[in-house]
C-alpha cells in the first residue's frame, strides 16, 4: 500500500476508531453480560446482528466470564461452538480481541488483504479448519507488524490518530486493512 492509500483507509476508519476506543474503555468497567448499552455498541461496531437472544446471552456471558483469563481463539471457538452449535469464527475472534487487543480479528477484508482463505462453510472439520486459519492469521501478523510496510502503516496511523497510544500496533494495522477494500 502507498502512504496515500494508508491515509485514505485511516480516514475511512475514523468513526470506527472512536467506537473501538469507547468499547475498550468500557469493557473492563462493566458486566458485559448485563450491560445492554455496551452490547449495542459492540454489536454495532462489529456488525453482530440478527441473532436470537439466547445467542447474545451465551456470547456475552462467556465474554464476561473470560475477563482476565486471556482465552485462546481455539478455546473460545470450541466453547462457543458447544454452546451455540455454530462455528462462529469471526465473532469468536472479536470476543478474544476485546479481551486481548494483541489478538487479530477475523474479518473478510483483513483475511483477503493477508492472502488467507477462510475454510468453506460446508467443511465437516470447520472448527479445526478455523483454528488453523486463525493461527495462519496470527503468524501473518507476526511477520507483517515488524515489516517495512507494517511499520509504515503504524507510523502513519500514529501521525493521524491522537489517541493512538491506546491502540495496539496490531489493531492499528487491522483498522487500515479493514478499510482497504473495493467500495
Amino acid at each position: 500500500m502507498t502512504k496515500s492509500e494508508i491515509i485514505t483507509a485511516i480516514e475511512r476508519a475514523r468513526p470506527g476508531i472512536s467506537r473501538y476506543l469507547e468499547i475498550m474503555e468500557r469493557f473492563p468497567q462493566t458486566d458485559v453480560s448485563q450491560d445492554r448499552d455496551f452490547q449495542r455498541l459492540f454489536n454495532g461496531f462489529y456488525r453482530v446482528n440478527k441473532k436470537q437472544q439466547s445467542w447474545y446471552d451465551a456470547y456475552y456471558s462467556y465474554m464476561e466470564s473470560q475477563k482476565g483469563k486471556q482465552p485462546t481463539f481455539g478455546v473460545a471457538l470450541r466453547h462457543l461452538h458447544s454452546e451455540l452449535n455454530r462455528c462462529e469464527a469471526s465473532f469468536t475472534s472479536k470476543l478474544v480481541a476485546t479481551i486481548n487487543p494483541d489478538c487479530p480479528v477475523w474479518d473478510q477484508y483483513v483475511l483477503a488483504n493477508a492472502g488467507i482463505r477462510r475454510p468453506p462453510y460446508y467443511s465437516r472439520t470447520k472448527v479445526a479448519d478455523s483454528i488453523d486459519c486463525y493461527h495462519e492469521l496470527q503468524c501473518w501478523y507476526e511477520r507483517f507488524v515488524p515489516s517495512e510496510q507494517g511499520q509504515l502503516m503504524i507510523t502513519v496511523f500514529q501521525d493521524m490518530v491522537p489517541l493512538h497510544e491506546k491502540i495496539t500496533d496490531l489493531k492499528k494495522i487491522d483498522f487500515i486493512l479493514w478499510q482497504s477494500r473495493e467500495l
